[in-house]
This record gives structure tokens, C-alpha cells and sequence, in this order.
């Protein structure tokens, strides 16, 4: 154990150091070393255990790393060191801000619950189908076009999406502990109803949040399992994505000779190119470090939300709107504060993580799991200021008060 601390603690005063580097000097070895120490350090110390924050956080950027190197689309290009910077940030800052630097304070949480039915309700739902007039699966079969985009009453839907995937959680931790099967059908009704709304990224998060649940209830789950279930993820994916935005190949640019390459892997594979592009098109325009105040309008909902001017377009491809966590986040308050704000997250995230792991209680399980999810997917969008996601966690305290009675014992 001694060891093992020793290591970790050399490995962050290393990526310190380079990072320190990186503030003088502009040279892409400092980036290459960034990652390839990242990756030993998940490697070797973490195991690649998906449910730690360093692999949450680190992984992602790596994989993005790679996809970048890979020239299979008319779209490949250069990207500027200052991009290659940017996306070294939450891989040194990850690495550098370890669990093990945390502690915690000894005590044991008991949780007793009841549960009132009354809780789950349609009304959102409903609601949204009214002033809609269709749902989006339905209305595709029908016409042709799901017609997902205009769906629902703003700032309701996102509302609808927060309260469910929350619910959907609640639900699982309520079955483990009573082994009550309804919990199971109210856990499917949403799943269901996320595949009529084809809103992949609920389907994906309430996924991955019950996959971090099970972990820290009931045991971590074996990574040939972990791989298969992604595989076939993966082909929904793509799926979904064929049957919304239409030929991946020709959206990408996909070179010919690369066209035997799998729907499911290009799309994949776009979400992560197509990411850097849009931030090295952010970064050429010069349009960042405005100290506008832009990063926290998602925070707002939509039909409040006022306009910012975004500085033309910065989209590589139209269809191809991904932008990560920090490409708001640069273009509002600059390098500097990217490196406070991922900082930030990545020790809230940390002392939620030694939390779940000290009292595997539900809310520190439930909120670990959002800020999980969070940090795994900060390569597509904020989540942290996306209030379908970051909103659960209000709904998740709410139903720990209201309907888990918590006792603590000491």
C-alpha cells in the first residue's frame, strides 16, 4: 500500500511539473507525455476500473487522442497546439487530484425507506405529448421524420428527463434493497419511454448511472461483461443515429476506402473527431475569453435563455454540434478558468466517489453516479450545466429526504 501511494504521488507531481511546462513552452511531446503517462497511471494503478473517477475522466480524452491520429474522412487536418493544450487539461488535472489525497470521516449510514406510488406520475409526459401532438418514435414510423428537435414544451421536457432519469434510479436502489419486482416495471416504463422520445443520451445515462449503482451495491461487473453490453450499446447507437440524422458515411466524409468500416464504429468515432475540430475552429476564430457569462446559460431553461453571439460558425460540419465541457467553458472565461472549473469538478466528483465508497448509502451513491456519468461524457457536451442531467441531483437529495428515512450512527 505504501508503495502504491508513493507511486501515485510521483505520478501527480510529474503531470504537475508538465503542466507547469505546458505554461512556457508549446511543444507536442509535453501533450504525447501528458497522455501516455495518464494511460499507465489508469493502466496499472486503477486497472481501467470504469467506476473510478480517474478513468472517467481520463479515458474519454485518450480515445479522443487516438481518433484524432486516425485519418479516415476528407475532414482530417492538423489541429493547433493550443487545442492539444485545452485537451490535456482534465487528464492532468484527473491524474493530478487523486482519491487517495481525500479522506473521509469515519461513519456508518442505515437507511430505512417506504415508498409512495403516488410519486411516479405521467403528467410530464403526458403534457409534452398534448402540446406536441405526437411522439417522436411514433410520429417517425408515420411520416418518416421523427421530428425529435421540436418535441415537447420547453424546459418542461428537459425537466421531464431530469425527473425520470432520477426516478429511474430510485427505483433500482429500491429494488435491490426490497427485491420487489414493480420497482423493475417502473424502471422499464422509463426506458420505454425514452425509446418513444428517441433521446439516446437518457437512454445512455440512466444506463450508465444504474451500472455504477449495481457496482457499489452489489459487486463491480466483469469488463468482458462491461465490453459486450458497450458492443451492443454501440449498434443501438448507431442505429438510432441512422434512423435521426441519416447516412453517417456521407457526414463524415468517410474516404472510400474506409467504407467497409462498421455504421456503429463511425459514428462513434465522429462524436470524438468531429469534437475536436469544432474546439481547434473555436480556438482559430479567437473568439474565447469573452467573460460573458456564456458558459452558464445552458444552466437557464431554454424558453428563458437569452442569446449570446457565438462568434459565426464554428461547426466543422452542421450535423455535428458536439463541443465538450470545454469549449463553453474556454470561450467564457479563458484557459485559466477552464483550469479552475475542471478542477473544481474533478474534486467534488473525487470526494463524492470516497463518499459512495465509505457509506454506500443512496445519496452518495446516486449523486456519484451523476457526476460519474458527468465526467465520462464531458467530451460531448457540459453535463455539469446541462440541466437534464446535473438537475437529477436536486431530485436525488429530494428523494433521499422524503422518502428514505435516514438515520446515521457513529
Amino acid at each position: 500500500m505504501k508503495v502504491r501511494t508513493n507511486l501515485i504521488i510521483l505520478i501527480s507531481s510529474i503531470m504537475l511539473i508538465l503542466m507547469i511546462l505546458l505554461f512556457f513552452i508549446n511543444n507536442k511531446i509535453i501533450v504525447d507525455a501528458i497522455f501516455f503517462i495518464a494511460f499507465l497511471k489508469i493502466l496499472i494503478i486503477d486497472g481501467i476500473k470504469y467506476y473510478k473517477p480517474s478513468v472517467s475522466f481520463v479515458l474519454p480524452w485518450i480515445v479522443l487522442y487516438l481518433f484524432q491520429k486516425i485519418n479516415i474522412t476528407i475532414y482530417a487536418r492538423e489541429i493547433d497546439f493550443l487545442t492539444w493544450k485545452l485537451i490535456s487539461v482534465p487528464v492532468l488535472l484527473s491524474t493530478i487530484i487523486a482519491p487517495e489525497f481525500f479522506t473521509i470521516p469515519s461513519k456508518i449510514e442505515i437507511s430505512t425507506f417506504y415508498f409512495d406510488p403516488k410519486l411516479f406520475k405521467y403528467a410530464l409526459f403526458i403534457a409534452n405529448f398534448i402540446y406536441s401532438g405526437y411522439v417522436p418514435l411514433i410520429q417517425l414510423i408515420k411520416t418518416g421524420d421523427s421530428n425529435y428537435m421540436d418535441y415537447g414544451i420547453k424546459g418542461v421536457n428537459g425537466l421531464f428527463y431530469a425527473y425520470s432519469n432520477a426516478f429511474g434510479l430510485l427505483c433500482y436502489y429500491l429494488y435491490l434493497e426490497t427485491k420487489n419486482r414493480k420497482f423493475l416495471y417502473y424502471l422499464t416504463s422509463i426506458f420505454i419511454i425514452f425509446i418513444l422520445c428517441i433521446t439516446r443520451q437518457n437512454i445512455v445515462s440512466l444506463i450508465f448511472e444504474i451500472l455504477i449503482f449495481y457496482t457499489f451495491k452489489v459487486k463491480p461487473v466483469n469488463m468482458d461483461k462491461i465490453l459486450f453490453y458497450v458492443l451492443i450499446l454501440i449498434l443501438c447507437f448507431g442505429f438510432l443515429g441512422e434512423l435521426r440524422s441519416g447516412d453517417i458515411k456521407d457526414l463524415v466524409g468517410l474516404k472510400t476506402e474506409y467504407s467497409w468500416i462498421p455504421v456503429s464504429f463511425i459514428w462513434i468515432y465522429s462524436y470524438g473527431f468531429f469534437n475536436l475540430l469544432n474546439l481547434d475552429n473555436l480556438v482559430h476564430s479567437g473568439y474565447f475569453a469573452l467573460f460573458n457569462g456564456s458558459s452558464l446559460a445552458s444552466l437557464i431553461p431554454s424558453f428563458l435563455r437569452p442569446d449570446f453571439d457565438g462568434g459565426g460558425d464554428l461547426l466543422e460540419v452542421v450535423n455535428f454540434t458536439i463541443s465538450s465541457y470545454i469549449n463553453p467553458i474556454f470561450q467564457d472565461i479563458g484557459y485559466y478558468g477552464l483550469l479552475v472549473f475542471t478542477g473544481g469538478v474533478i474534486t467534488f466528483t473525487v470526494s463524492y466517489y470516497k463518499k459512495a465508497v465509505a457509506y454506500k448509502n443512496f445519496k452518495t451513491i446516486s449523486i456519484y453516479s451523476v457526476l460519474a456519468f458527468c465526467a465520462f461524457f464531458s467530451f460531448f457536451v457540459n453535463f455539469w450545466f446541462y440541466l437534464p442531467i446535473i438537475f437529477q441531483i436536486p431530485f436525488l437529495i429530494v428523494f433521499n429526504k422524503k422518502i428514505l428515512s435516514q438515520k446515521v450512527s457513529y
